[in-house]
């Protein structure tokens, strides 16, 4: 039981083709990956391609990919969750403002 509140629908990073989506679904719902190729050519054919190719780039961009090996889109990922920290860190270090300083203050900092 607790096996299935954190089992998670990842692009599979052992069962792949192009990218893990049709494998990852196969782990996660314990259906074999090749009969969902099969089944999603099928469709993709039967409904003029087009629909079948933007639903799996849209589920390429959704699905998360595997925790035990990411892959080029959650390296770039990565990537850009490192930039976002840099960045952070800078603002962090910029100079500090101060507030509720009064002419009389400055006057007594110069003289000590």
């Amino acid at each position: 039981m607790r096996e299935s509140r954190h089992r998670r629908l990842t692009r599979s990073a052992a069962d792949r083709i192009l990218d893990g989506v049709l494998g990852g679904f196969g782990q996660y719902f314990h259906i074999s990956a090749n009969l969902l190729r099969i089944i999603y050519v099928i469709l993709t054919i039967m409904t003029a391609i087009m629909p079948g190719v933007i639903i799996y780039l849209i589920l390429l961009i959704i699905m998360p990919p595997d925790p035990a090996n990411p892959g080029i889109l959650g390296m770039l990922h990565t990537l850009g969750d490192l930039s976002k920290q840099v960045t952070r860190d800078d603002h962090s270090r910029s100079r500090r403002q101060l507030t509720d300083v009064e002419e009389k203050d400055i006057k007594r900092n110069e003289r000590s």
